[in-house]
């Protein structure tokens, strides 16, 4: 009975002292590298990636001066098994560098890390620059050089406001489950630095789109939307399969965006996947090439796409994709030009041989099925950097392997 009555005071005392033992909280593991979005006004978006957690926040403040805030975010569980950390900066001080740190249940997981962005500048802002390329992650281990265009842009990231991503940013069919092994494993010098904005390209259609909408935060729909920064318009389109995504709905809103941005822009960049007119192997896309009269009568001054895995810098052209004449040749300075200039930057991480007789991969603009339409072409690996400076904008290829000059042309206006 004496024992009975041992056991019986023994348990609850076990009970109590295994209750009021705290749990151990797992330490969660960095997934995925921070990486910028929505850069836009006074307000960016950083996200990241772990194995679990369920709170997050960022921790911020002027790199110059002043104390650390932080804001709290958002986790959920993506599909593919791992926790989106989700933090939106407001009311930033324009055009200025910040210091940055990502938290995951209150635990630093880059402690070692000097992360860094600058804001977005103010609209009266005329000076920034960014770069475009497209066709980037394909595996390194079929022939993709995601890594050599990490490289390249490295040394500029301290220099440049923003990237365009200009569609197929994942080979070979846009599955979440490829972006960190494609891409984000080698962009971790520039991602969490600098922001990103994206289009999607047939790649990324091949498999539900909503692989790309999860990876991505954008503005708008996130299929089309635009953004303006300084003085200059941005409209990025989903060109689909070269059909479009919601093709008479979206060219609708183009209309309207476009007027909208009237008188209120000095410059209006227009930025897809697929080609209109070229004299690389693709076909010319007759979706694309029926908003020629929209960039004529609005002022659109370039539109940029990837596609062809090559380096292809047009002539400018009218609304109806005639070349204007008196820009024939190896123009390179454009005083208040006319038309708009088409430029195609889709060697980014993939590039092919010379093709087929019949269909070479390489431009030919001296046998192009359009006379006189082409200003420079290379095939080679390359980006393009574009730098605003009030009424000048100034743009520069560069090979990614070595980053000698492609090609280089100015606009005055």
């Amino acid at each position: 009975m004496k024992q009975i009555i041992n056991t019986i005071i023994f348990i609850p005392i076990l009970l109590l002292v295994y209750c009021s033992t705290p749990t151990r909280e797992i330490k969660p593991l960095l997934a995925r590298k921070p990486y910028l979005q929505c850069a836009l006004k006074d307000s960016l978006t950083i996200l990241w990636r772990t194995d679990t957690g369920t709170v997050c926040k960022v921790a911020y403040k002027p790199a110059a001066h002043g104390e650390w805030k932080s804001v709290e975010g958002n986790v959920r569980l993506t599909n593919t098994g791992v926790t989106e950390n989700e933090v939106v900066l407001r009311d930033l001080e324009p055009n200025t560098p910040y210091r940055y740190k990502i938290l995951t249940n209150d635990i630093d997981l880059l402690p070692d890390d000097t992360l860094w962005f600058r804001s977005p500048v103010s609209q009266k802002d005329s000076v920034f620059s960014f770069f475009a390329v497209g066709d980037i992650g394909e595996p390194i281990e079929e022939g993709g050089t995601p890594d050599l265009l990490a490289k390249a842009l490295e040394p500029s990231v301290s220099s440049m406001n923003f990237g365009l991503l200009l569609g197929d940013i994942i080979y070979p069919d846009g599955k979440s489950e490829a972006y960190d092994s494609n891409l984000f494993n080698h962009f971790g010098s520039i991602f969490p630095y600098l922001p990103v904005f994206t289009v999607l390209g047939n790649h990324d259609w091949h498999e539900p789109e909503n692989n790309y909408l999860k990876e991505w935060k954008l503005p708008h729909n996130e299929y089309y939307y635009s953004f303006d920064y300084g003085q200059a318009h941005f409209i990025g389109m989903d060109s689909k399969n070269g059909d479009f995504h919601e093709y008479e709905k979206q060219v609708e809103w183009l209309k309207s965006d476009l007027e909208a941005a009237q008188g209120n822009a000095t410059w209006i960049i227009i930025f897809l996947h697929h080609n209109g007119k070229s004299c690389t192997y693709k076909e010319d896309y007759n979706n694309v090439m029926a908003l020629y009269p929209l960039f004529e009568q609005y002022n659109v001054d370039l539109v940029l796409n990837g596609h062809a895995h090559t380096y292809e810098r047009l002539n400018p052209m009218n609304g109806t994709g005639e070349v204007i004449p008196e820009y024939i040749g190896s123009s390179q300075v454009y005083h208040t030009p006319k038309g708009f200039i088409s430029i195609t930057v889709g060697s980014g991480g993939k590039l092919r041989g010379i093709g087929t007789d019949s269909k070479p991969f390489t431009p030919d603009p001296e046998n192009c099925r359009h006379k006189d339409l082409v200003a420079r072409a290379a095939h080679l690996w390359a980006f393009l950097k574009i730098s605003v400076n009030g009424k000048q904008l100034k743009g520069e290829s560069f090979a990614t392997e070595d980053l000698h000059l492609v090609d280089e042309f100015t606009i005055h206006k």
